[in-house]
C-alpha cells in the first residue's frame, strides 16, 4: 500500500516536473495508441475470418465419411441410418461422385461431378462453365468414366441433362465441381439404386468435428474414412490461423516500443526522487519496497495506457462494425462492408500481454534504483 501511495503522489507531481511528466504522457498515449490499433487490427481481421468460416462451412459438410479400400458403398449397408444414430449428428445426405466429361454446344471439357439430392438439372461453377461457353438453360451431355455393356461391348454411359444455373466460385481451395441429381449421378457412375461413394454429414455444433469424427467411424465399423470441413480445407485453415499470429505480433511491437517509454519514465523518475529513496532507505524501507515505489509508478501508467488503448479500441471496432463506415463492392467480397468483430478472448489476451510488458520494461529501472547506495545518494 505505501509503493502504491508514493507511486501516486509522485505521478501527480511529475506534471510540473516537465522531465518526467513528458517522458509519461508519451508512455501513456503510446500505450493507448498501441493498444487500440492492436484490438482493431484484430476485430477487422476477426470480422473477415468470421465471413470465411460461415462461407466454408455453407459450402463443406462438417463430415465426409468415404469407403476404405473399395470404390462406393451399396444400399444394404444402411450406412445412413447408423450415422445419423451418432450424438451430435443433425443430417446425413448420400453423394456420388466421378470424373465425367461434359460437352456444351461442340465444346468438350473434363470435370469432377458431384450428385446430391435437390438440385434438377445440371449446376456448374463459372470456372467450369467459361471454357465451355454455357449458360443457363443449355443443353449439355456427360459422358461417364464408367462403361456399361452392350450387344457392340462395353461402352460409356452417357446422359442428356439441362444446366440449370451458374454457380458462383466457392471459398475453399478445391476444384471445382458439377452437381447434379443424386439418381442422375448413380446411373451415370453405375452405382445402382442406394448407392454412393460417400456421405455428407453435417453436426448441430461444427466446432465439434474433430470429436464427432472417430464417434462416427466406430459406428460404421472403423472401414471408412472420415474427414472434418478443416482437413478438407487445411491449407486455408492453415492460413488464416498463420495470418493472425502474424498480425498479432507485427502490431504488438508498437505496445513493445511503447513499453521501452515506460522504462525510461521508471529511470527518469527514479533519478529525480533519488534522495526520496534514500530517506526511505534510512528510515528502514526495504531494497523491495524502494523498488516497488518506481516499479507501481511505471506499471500504473502502463495499465493505464493500456485500459485506455482497449477501451478506445472496442469502441471504434463497434462503431465502424454498425455504422459500415468502410464500404465493399458486394459483387466482390459478398459483403457490403469491412466487416469488425471484436472477440472477448483475444482482448484480454491482448490486455494482459500488455500490461505484463509494462511490468517487465518498469521492473529493471526499479531495481537499479533500490540497489543504488545511500550515502552516494544523499551526497548528490
Amino acid at each position: 500500500m505505501t509503493a502504491l501511495f508514493l507511486a501516486r503522489r509522485y505521478l501527480r507531481a511529475s506534471r510540473k516536473e516537465a522531465q518526467v511528466g513528458v517522458v509519461a504522457l508519451a508512455a501513456f498515449l503510446g500505450l493507448t495508441l498501441g493498444v487500440a490499433a492492436l484490438v482493431v487490427s484484430l476485430a477487422l481481421l476477426a470480422g473477415f475470418q468470421a465471413h470465411i468460416r460461415g462461407r466454408l462451412l455453407a459450402e463443406t459438410p462438417h463430415l465426409t465419411v468415404t469407403p476404405k479400400g473399395r470404390d462406393s458403398f451399396e444400399a444394404k449397408e444402411a450406412l445412413e441410418a447408423r450415422v445419423r444414430a451418432v450424438p451430435g449428428v443433425a443430417a446425413v445426405f448420400p453423394v456420388a461422385r466421378g470424373r465425367v466429361w461434359i460437352s456444351v454446344a461442340g465444346k468438350t471439357a473434363p470435370a469432377e461431378a458431384v450428385g446430391r439430392e435437390g438440385p434438377k438439372g445440371l449446376i456448374l461453377d463459372l470456372n467450369q462453365a467459361r471454357p465451355l461457353g454455357a449458360l443457363a438453360g443449355d443443353a449439355a451431355t456427360l459422358v461417364s468414366s464408367r462403361t456399361r455393356l452392350s450387344p457392340l461391348g462395353p461402352v460409356p454411359i452417357v446422359l442428356s441433362t439441362t444446366i440449370e444455373e451458374l454457380a458462383s466460385p466457392t471459398t475453399a481451395r478445391r476444384a471445382p465441381e458439377a452437381v447434379l441429381p443424386l439418381a442422375d449421378a448413380r446411373r451415370l457412375f453405375a452405382l445402382g439404386d442406394g448407392g454412393a461413394t460417400g456421405y455428407e454429414v453435417f453436426l448441430s455444433d461444427p466446432s465439434s468435428a474433430a470429436a464427432r469424427a472417430p464417434e462416427v467411424a466406430a459406428a460404421l465399423s472403423g472401414d471408412v474414412t472420415v474427414t472434418t470441413w478443416e482437413e478438407a480445407n487445411r491449407s486455408l485453415v492453415l492460413a488464416l490461423r498463420l495470418e493472425r499470429i502474424v498480425l498479432f505480433v507485427t502490431v504488438f511491437l508498437i505496445v513493445v516500443v511503447a513499453g521501452l517509454n515506460l522504462a525510461a519514465t521508471s529511470a527518469v523518475l527514479a533519478a529525480t526522487r533519488a534522495e526520496d529513496a534514500a530517506i526511505l532507505s534510512v528510515l528502514g524501507a526495504s531494497p523491495r519496497t524502494v523498488a516497488g515505489v518506481f516499479l507501481a509508478a511505471g506499471a500504473g501508467v502502463g495499465v493505464a495506457g493500456t485500459g485506455a488503448g482497449a477501451l478506445l479500441g472496442t469502441a471504434a471496432a463497434l462503431v465502424l462494425e454498425r455504422t459500415g463506415a468502410i464500404p465493399l463492392p458486394a459483387h466482390l467480397y459478398s459483403l457490403t462492408h469491412v466487416p469488425f468483430r471484436v472477440d472477448p478472448a483475444e482482448l484480454v489476451a491482448v490486455v494482459a500481454l500488455s500490461v505484463l510488458w509494462s511490468l517487465l520494461a518498469a521492473s529493471l529501472p526499479a531495481r537499479t534504483a533500490a540497489r543504488r547506495s545511500v550515502a552516494e545518494a544523499l551526497r548528490g
